[in-house]
């Protein structure tokens, strides 16, 4: 929804202005003094080609995403890779197109640089002052339940997010022919308080007067009205089960949805995808199986083969390279592994640790057992117990499953119960959600999961 974007767009029009702030400042670095307009604007027309790649780093990385950079921790790590990904893209790019004009490194080197560490000063900026005391929107709530609550406290510990809860204040009734009226344009009283209105539909349907005149009111007014599982949705990118679960919920964003377009190209995407990957990889593939071999001795099998569940619960065998010592999954379904997990080997330790062990699934893609993009496969064994012990888990199995998914880049890996029921949230945000654009969003943020550790948010 656009009240959760344009603060997106503010930041990256801070970033872009920079971007060119960081371009006059290193050309008057490089020249150790001031530089002529025709000289500034020369270089800015080479490296403007240079936008779409740090903006693109920028949001693959997750630098618009201020729930993981609010930590300063996190920001330093996330722009310090960002800046390698620059440089690299920029290299490629600039001496692509501008091989003759023999555009030094060492003035792309200066501007990155300084672009990098503007953009991490504007971020806390940004997350300390501008975003919560200057853009906060006010957004206040029409009804009350466990999830309503659980939002607004959210809000309250995290003034990052952007938002402030506020009260409804007291409107004056106006009696006309009709009855009851808002005050509307006239008055302004809901606008002059509230920016947001988010409602709880079970509240609103029992058609008291006073919920009737504020849902009025802010339509008149012209304030954005949502439900608060659209709120919830948009604000944490995940969906709770419980809702999901709900006939009115199924009806309206899975089972009347018409996806046959879709399906059809995702398809064609996938068939044309893994069979070049598969193609171009054999080398890498046959790499890989020698190294296993090595490492484990001839008779331990380099690849791993288990049951998992798919597109309405059918079962396929899925490849993968093994990473763990043999028998290591007769500990059973939802092991809770130590921190230092001794099933698993060497060698497997980094091809987890660069998601290399789950290239062989791109065999599964292409048969038509899988995705590229979608939930993940879980053993049979495990999706039993879930299914028993997650109320609704089965609701994830209405998509194909896929080699990376939503739940994937934006929650750890599973050991237990509860991990389980968190992801379930985000898988069925990509069920009611899926498009061919959140599809490849996927894909480029799957990029940044290889290179960062585990981590959650909520």
């Amino acid at each position: 929804m656009f009240i959760f974007r344009w603060r997106r767009i503010i930041l990256f029009l801070g970033d872009l202005a920079l971007f060119y702030a960081a371009l006059g400042l290193g050309l008057m670095l490089r020249r150790f003094g001031p530089i002529s307009p025709d000289f500034y604007l020369e270089n800015v027309k080479i490296f403007s080609l240079l936008v779409p790649v740090w903006a693109g780093v920028f949001y693959v990385i997750g630098l618009y995403d201020m729930r993981r950079i609010n930590r300063l921790v996190n920001l330093i790590n996330y722009t310090s890779l960002a800046f390698a990904a620059s440089f690299a893209g920029s290299i490629a790019v600039l001496y692509m197109f501008y091989l003759r004009l023999g555009t030094p490194k060492i003035n792309l080197v200066i501007v990155l640089v300084l672009l990098h560490l503007f953009a991490l000063a504007w971020r806390r900026l940004w997350a300390r002052y501008f975003l919560p005391k200057v853009f906060a929107q006010r957004v206040a709530f029409l009804g009350g339940n466990a999830l309503i609550d659980e939002i607004k406290h959210d809000l309250d510990i995290n003034p990052h997010l952007g938002f402030t809860v506020a009260g409804l204040p007291e409107l004056p009734e106006r009696a006309g022919e009709g009855g009851w009226l808002p005050r509307g344009r006239q008055g302004g009283e809901l606008s002059s308080a509230i920016d947001v209105l988010v409602v709880d539909p079970a509240d609103t349907s029992k058609s008291s007067l006073f919920e009737s005149l504020v849902v009025s009111t802010a339509a008149a007014e012209h304030i954005p009205v949502i439900t608060h599982l659209d709120f919830y949705e948009d604000l944490y990118g995940k969906v709770p089960p419980e809702h999901a679960a709900e006939a009115g919920w199924l009806l309206q964003h899975v089972l009347s949805r018409d996806k046959h377009i879709y399906l059809a190209i995702k398809r064609g995407i996938d068939i044309a995808a893994s069979a070049l990957c598969l193609l171009l990889g054999l080398p890498f593939f046959a790499a890989v199986y020698a190294a296993l071999k090595l490492a484990d001795g001839a008779g331990v099998p380099a690849f791993y083969f288990q049951k998992r569940v798919g597109y309405l619960g059918a079962k396929f065998v899925i490849w993968k390279f093994r990473t763990m010592v043999p028998g290591a999954d007769k500990a059973g379904p939802l092991y809770k592994a130590e921190k230092k997990d001794s099933r698993i080997t060497r060698l497997g330790k980094f091809l987890r640790r660069t998601r290399l062990d789950e290239l062989p699934q791109l065999w599964n893609v292409f048969k038509g057992d899988m995705s590229l993009v979608g939930p993940r496969p879980e053993w049979a064994q495990e999706v039993r117990i879930l299914e028993r012990e997650v109320p609704h888990y089965h609701l994830r199995h209405l998509v194909k499953p896929g080699v990376t998914g939503w739940a994937q880049i934006n929650f750890r890996a599973t050991s237990n119960k509860q991990d389980s029921a968190e992801k379930l949230r985000y898988d069925l945000y990509y069920v009611k959600n899926l498009s061919l654009a959140l599809d490849i969003g996927i894909i480029f943020r799957t990029i940044r999961r290889v290179f960062q550790k585990d981590e959650s948010f909520k």
